[in-house]
């Protein structure tokens, strides 16, 4: 094993994986030791305890992490539970300042635009998240999870 303390190093979690109790992205966090050859670093997560974690959940520190600040519904919501078959625009405010959007429907929402609109062999849909309903603590969760796990960028597109 080819493990070297490490003095003052400090990391940025850009991905947290399976790890939500323990990392949060975007938050600087110090190396305590590092192992190269099996590619892992231990640190203080924020549970308070020190494990090790691989280095591809990190970047040096310094490195630019955006990652969001804030979100708002853009349309009005009509049937906020779970049978809902409105499709919702949401804008996300991003730390950089950038402001993205996308939509965001329910499963039952998710079918039946797949039912009216299927004509051929292939359907396609872009920037379309898939929420258990429209209550603000379910959509906050659900943007936050992918925001953690770095897939919130990739899931919306510019406000233009």
């Amino acid at each position: 094993m080819n493990n070297q303390n490490v003095k003052n190093k400090i990391v940025i979690c850009d991905f947290v994986g399976t790890y939500v109790n323990a990392l949060t992205r975007g938050k600087n966090y110090e190396v305590l030791v590092e192992d190269d050859e099996k590619q892992q670093i231990k640190i203080v997560g924020d549970n308070h305890r020190a494990r090790w974690f691989r280095k591809s959940h990190f970047l040096p520190a310094g490195s630019n992490v955006t990652t969001m600040l804030s979100w708002k519904f853009d349309d009005e919501i009509n049937d906020p539970s779970e049978e809902s078959l409105e499709h919702i625009e949401v804008t996300v405010t991003f730390s950089n300042g950038e402001k993205r959007w996308c939509s965001i429907c329910t499963k039952n929402g998710l079918w039946d635009y797949i039912e009216r609109n299927m004509l051929g062999n292939v359907f396609l849909m872009e920037n379309e998240i898939i929420v258990r309903n429209f209550s603000n603590e379910v959509v906050d969760d659900a943007l936050r999870s992918l925001d953690q796990q770095n897939q919130l960028l990739s899931s919306t597109r510019p406000l233009r």
